[in-house]
């Protein structure tokens, strides 16, 4: 089957949403090992996948996964504990997909490097805990029958038959049928049999086809149980395979089915053929397997069935835990459909830029109203501005995303960096759901990968040095997020050694980075980690020791118009703060004039503005202040930092802002009013400039540079009067 470039693009992006989900769910369970929920979902995001990759014709792929798949079954029958062997080798096989189904890659030319192998062995070891061993004097529960009761959104239920016969040579290598009646299970109240007389002579027995038939009557919620049911045998090779029709009569539909004296042909759904003696049952001791099996409960009241051997993944109960009945909570209310649509990011980036441009051309039609003064045009002008601003803000809106969906990513990544270094480390994450522009979290994967290698590597000690301290012998690393008016915080913390702070700048005057003579404070030492080529591990490791990680973090943050803080106690720990745009598209700015040139301030930074006459001014030696209600506020001109031409109005305009909990002002000519900008790039021929963090285009089609206020409040800290 051949399938286009679109296809295959919402496979692709479909099997890495599967691969995440596959990576969590084990992550959780490593935490949880007594969680079934978390069983079921590993299960599920493998059998998923498995059904994609399946569609696809990726039979390697699907040969690995249904291996897992049948492995994580035992786990969910009883048949295996969740041990640190299953995890890492889960663990492997998740990555192991990833590689096979990565774009560009051959997933039939590659070698697993003997991970299908250890699966077999995995599963030819059932683990069976002591607890789940059979009880010789257990005497099997009655049968029941299902019994539907109401749905929860008063939605009444209706009976189906169903009738599973695969019929595709070797099935049981791509499909586990218990997997897919489990699955009908939770949709409803089922009652499964099985059929064995379809099992052939064991010298004729193939351990890849599946000979067991199953006959199923099914009391599923709402009017749509059919459509429910088909999905699940969705990716069968051939549909006929499962058979799906309304019950007879409601009084019939739910009664145990008596045995019959003759086995009735496959065609005849509402009949169930009597079962035949299982000839496995009668094999040679020899070719018994040697392991327990856990005591399943009949739904053939009538006619007694023998257990049956496993056949190519299928576990040794697996007739009596089809037929197994047990009470089974109705499926819950059907939620209606969520309506979404998945749609390319390019095209969301040139709808923000679009959105862009109207933004402009609104600027451009207000000042013309201004300038003209027509009532007519001046109305049609407000109405053009506010529609632009929802329109701004719903597509904006569109782009962000819960960081969330970024930290999940570490998880994995402190897993297996503090195994391979020996430590124990645990990574809490707060604040996942704190939104941020998708673009601005495209980018963060990076920087945060090596913030967190160098937090593990350089501040979680050995856990014998830890308990030397009196301190856990696991470590801890908090990954946070939080809104702060139009940004947003993230912080890496730890609880480890913590920086000395003369190490590190010894190790920077070795390096040449700084001269033996210069003077820092304790914060500007600690931004020496950011430099290119500083590092102070004594070997070259895999995880650290070249210096360039830091320096990519700091690169990083420049591009997103992010600033990057280290606060480092010796021997508590280090917080590492970040703090971004909460987008790199469009913000509300408050636009103000110094000399004859225009400039943006965000407005999420400024608290007021207030006049400065020049008889207030106070100068000293130390910079300049105002007295604001009883508090001093420094602030700087505008004129003066930018070194422009001309002298001031008399009256002077005081822009105050606040940052980092500080209020510092930015004095100007002039306070024209607020302005929806469209930040543009000052382009990579003009490069990173102090003090400004992009451009905008005005209605007038003039240009006006956007302030960074960070960079320009710097400069004022230590001007306090």
């Amino acid at each position: 089957m051949v399938f286009d470039d679109e296809t295959r693009a919402l496979f692709q992006e479909e099997v890495m949403e599967n691969l995440a989900e596959l990576d969590g769910a084990l992550l959780e369970l490593e935490k949880s090992p007594e969680d079934t929920s978390q069983v079921d979902r590993v299960f599920r995001a493998v059998h998923t996948l498995k059904g994609a990759c399946d569609m696809f014709g990726l039979g390697r792929v699907v040969s690995l996964a249904h291996n897992l798949e049948s492995l994580f079954d035992h786990v969910r029958g009883g048949w295996r504990r969740v041990s640190k062997d299953l995890l890492d080798v889960a663990f492997l096989a998740k990555d192991r997909f990833s590689s096979m189904l990565a774009e560009g890659a051959d997933p039939e030319a590659a070698d697993d490097g003997g991970l299908g192998e250890r699966l077999k062995v995995l599963l030819r070891d059932p683990d069976l805990p002591e607890a789940a061993q059979p009880s010789a004097d257990k005497e099997p529960e009655a049968a029941c029958a299902p019994e539907c009761a109401p749905a929860g959104n008063g939605a009444a239920c209706r009976n189906w038959r169903l009738r599973y016969a695969p019929s595709d040579p070797g099935h049981l290598t791509r499909t586990d049928p218990l997997a897919l009646l489990d699955e009908v299970r939770m949709l409803g109240q089922v009652r499964v049999q099985c059929d064995l007389s379809g099992l052939p002579e064991l010298a004729d027995l193939d351990p890849d086809d599946c000979s067991l038939r199953f006959e199923a009557t099914c009391a599923i919620p709402g009017e749509d149980g059919d459509n429910a049911l088909r999905d699940v045998f969705l990716f069968l090779e051939n549909p006929g395979d499962a058979t799906i029709v309304p019950a007879d009569a409601a009084g019939e539909a739910l009664a145990a089915p008596a045995p019959r004296p003759q086995p009735a042909p496959e065609s005849s759904l509402p009949k169930t053929p009597e079962p035949a003696p299982n000839p496995v049952a009668a094999q040679p001791p020899e070719q018994a397997p040697a392991r327990p099996t856990p005591q399943a409960v009949s739904t053939l009241p009538a006619s007694p069935v023998a257990p049956a051997k496993p056949i190519g993944g299928v576990r040794p109960d697996a007739a009596q835990k089809a037929a197994t009945t047990e009470p089974r909570r109705p499926a819950a209310p059907k939620k209606e459909a969520m309506q979404s649509l998945r749609v390319d990011a390019a095209k969301l980036d040139d709808l923000v830029n679009l959105v862009g441009e109207l933004v402009i051309a609104q600027a451009r039609l207000t000042q013309l109203a201004s300038v003209l003064g027509h009532p007519s045009l001046t109305g049609v002008a407000e109405e053009i501005e506010r529609l632009s601003n929802e329109l701004r803000d719903n597509t904006l809106g569109i782009r962000m995303l819960p960081i969330g969906t970024t930290f999940s990513r570490f998880r994995r990544l402190v897993r297996d960096l503090s195994s391979e270094m020996h430590k124990s480390i645990e990574l809490v994450t707060e604040g996942g759901e704190t939104e941020l522009d998708k673009t601005v979290i495209e980018q963060l994967n990076d920087p945060l990968v090596h913030l967190l290698r160098n937090s593990i590597d350089h501040g979680i000690e050995p856990p014998a040095d830890r308990l030397a301290a009196g301190k856990p012998e696991a470590g801890t690393i908090v990954l946070a997020a939080e809104h702060a008016g139009g940004e947003v915080l993230l912080s890496i913390t730890d609880d480890g050694r913590g920086m000395d702070p003369e190490r590190i700048r010894a190790k920077a005057v070795e390096k040449g980075l700084i001269a033996a003579e210069t003077r820092l404070i304790d914060s500007e030492i600690y931004n020496l980690i950011f430099l290119p080529g500083f590092s102070t591990a004594e070997k070259i490791t895999n995880v650290s020791g070249r210096g360039v990680g830091m320096d990519v973090v700091k690169r990083s943050m420049d591009s997103l118009r992010g600033k990057i803080e280290v606060h480092s106690e010796l021997g508590r720990g280090t917080r590492i703060t970040i703090r971004l745009p909460l987008t790199l598209a469009i913000i509300d700015g408050l636009q103000i004039k110094a000399g004859d040139d225009r400039y943006i301030i965000p407005l999420s930074l400024v608290e007021e503005c207030v006049e400065l006459p020049r008889e207030r001014v106070q100068a000293s030696g130390r910079g300049r202040s105002i007295q604001l209600r009883g508090e001093i506020v420094p602030y700087i001109r505008l004129r003066e930092a930018f070194e422009l031409t001309g002298q001031p109005p008399a009256i002077e305009q005081v822009v105050v802002t606040r940052f980092e909990g500080e209020r510092a002002g930015i004095a100007v000519d002039q306070v024209m009013g607020q302005q929806q900008t469209v930040i543009k790039s000052l382009g990579g021929y003009i490069g990173s400039v102090a003090g400004i963090s992009g451009a905008t285009i005005n209605g007038d089609g003039t240009m006006s540079l956007i302030l960074d206020i960070p960079t320009l409040v710097a400069s004022v800290k230590s001007c306090a009067a």
